[in-house]
């Protein structure tokens, strides 16, 4: 009976805990956002970022054919005339490195970046040209690299080109980076990494795409939240094969290699085995935004000290993007087997996807997976591997004065760290920074987000607008 009654008085005690809690966490009303629409300042958006999209710049190697990213510049050039009068400009193979000096060049600079190419389009499907930059009655511009990433570049580009238009001289030197082949993974970064290295010269802090100001970051938010990515998630393409007798399909063996590999894929898929965890920035994700949510989930979500084993078991059941959060992914995305449907192949073979935790890299990753591999006598090649990038500290005075920046700049919105689950060029800068970020100051919704490399990719113009005020309040308040 004692122990009843203590058992109760603790379950009392913790519920008690957690309601006047999350009672006390509940956001305020969501006000309205400060932007003021410029006519001025869209319509010039919408005109240099038009220009830009129609250069098809589809991604390139350096010794490939470069023609349309010169062509490109060319176009910089004649849309961001001061920033060519006045910025230092570097052409490594056509990734292109600007410098703008500061008051104090002995001062760690800042580097804004983003990246020239865009991945292949055709017109179908399309409701206009996938290069036509042509802006809708929607208000919105259409174009493969609207939104990914020539938004991003012109909202850096443009910002200067005002600010240089008023006189303004920054702290700091500031540095921009457009690489020509982020899209294909391919060395443009690594290669400005280098140019940076030989001359000594680290950020105090990086800002590339990947994060930006979400309609619903998470369905059921109450208002838009801006999402800055602190690290990305590790990569590896693996080619899982199998290995036996071929022959005749018309008196097939049990156990061939083909059946060994669909059933290998299925288990992956049944019990998907990777270690599932709430890493320290995950956790500050969802508490900074609890409090836009209704009463459940912002009960769940800041009391995470009780819910965390909730949280894991139930999140994966909910939504790939729950899952994917909390663990190592694997997809099974290529496939080969025998040249005619007849014939047993020999040696079958499919390619995995995984995209690696932070906390369960790349190497132990693929533990997990050999583990399964050897239950039916495959084999694992490497095709590709990277480890997740170092995670940025979200206590910085770096992050803290982006954060602070988005907050007063984006009324309406939230502010939250991110774990971005594809790759941008930014990892490579980690080795240059403590604080290599990943977010565009570019309002999009769902929808738009997902036209990223599909169909009517578009951005806002007055988003554009929006995020062009942005940097200049960013570059204007900051201080060495």
């Amino acid at each position: 009976m004692i122990i009843a009654c203590v058992i109760l008085g603790i379950i009392v005690l913790l519920a008690a805990a957690v309601l006047i809690r999350t009672s006390g966490m509940k956001a305020p009303p969501r006000p309205e956002s400060a932007y003021v629409p410029d006519t001025e300042l869209e319509s010039a958006c919408a005109e240099k970022l038009g220009a830009m999209v129609r250069v098809p710049t589809v991604s390139k190697n350096e010794d490939e054919d470069l023609s349309e990213f010169y062509r490109l510049h060319g176009e910089m050039e004649r849309l961001f005339p001061l920033i060519h009068a006045n910025l230092e400009k570097t052409v490594l193979s056509g990734n292109l490195i600007y410098r703008w000096k500061g008051k104090n060049s002995s001062a760690k600079p800042i580097l804004l970046m983003g990246h020239q190419d865009v991945v292949p389009a055709s017109d179908e499907g399309w409701s206009v040209g996938a290069f036509s930059g042509e802006v809708k009655e929607d208000g919105c511009l259409y174009g493969r690299g609207a939104m990914d990433c020539k938004g991003t570049m012109l909202v850096e580009l443009e910002a200067i080109e005002r600010l240089l238009a008023e006189g303004f001289v920054p702290e700091c030197d500031v540095y921009l980076e457009y690489s020509i082949n982020e899209e294909s993974s391919g060395g443009g970064a690594s290669k400005a990494v280098e140019w940076f290295k030989e001359r000594g010269i680290s950020f105090a802090i990086v800002l590339d795409e990947g994060g930006a100001v979400m309609d619903r970051a998470v369905s059921g938010m109450d208002r838009p939240c801006a999402v800055v990515g602190i690290t990305e998630k590790g990569y590896m393409d693996l080619k899982i094969s199998a290995s036996g007798h071929g022959g005749h399909s018309s008196t097939p063996p049990r156990k061939t290699p083909a059946a060994r590999l669909f059933a290998f894929a299925a288990e992956i898929e049944r019990r998907r085995p990777f270690r599932k965890a709430l890493i320290p920035e995950t956790k500050a994700m969802f508490a900074a935004m609890a409090p836009f949510f209704g009463f459940g989930m912002r009960m769940i979500l800041g009391n995470l000290w009780l819910f965390s084993p909730l949280l894991k078991a139930v999140m994966p059941r909910i939504s790939p993007f729950g899952e994917a959060i909390l663990a190592t992914t694997c997809c099974f995305t290529m496939m080969e087997g025998s040249d005619a449907p007849n014939v047993i192949p020999k040696e079958p073979y499919i390619v995995a996807n995984l995209r690696a935790s932070v906390h369960q890299n790349c190497e132990e990753s693929l533990a997990v997976l050999k583990k399964y591999a050897d239950k039916y006598d495959l084999k694992i090649e490497i095709l590709t591997v990277r480890d997740a990038s170092p995670v940025s500290s979200i206590s910085s005075p770096e992050y803290g004065y982006l954060c602070d920046c988005i907050r007063e700049h984006y009324t309406d919105c939230g502010v939250s760290p991110y774990v971005i689950m594809g790759g941008t060029d930014c990892r490579h800068f980690c080795a240059l920074s403590e604080n290599a970020l990943r977010f565009s100051p570019i309002r999009m919704t769902t929808a738009q987000s997902g036209s990223c490399h599909a169909v009517d990719e578009n951005v806002s113009v007055a988003a554009l607008a929006e995020g062009v005020k942005f940097f200049i309040r960013f570059l204007k308040g900051w201080k060495c």
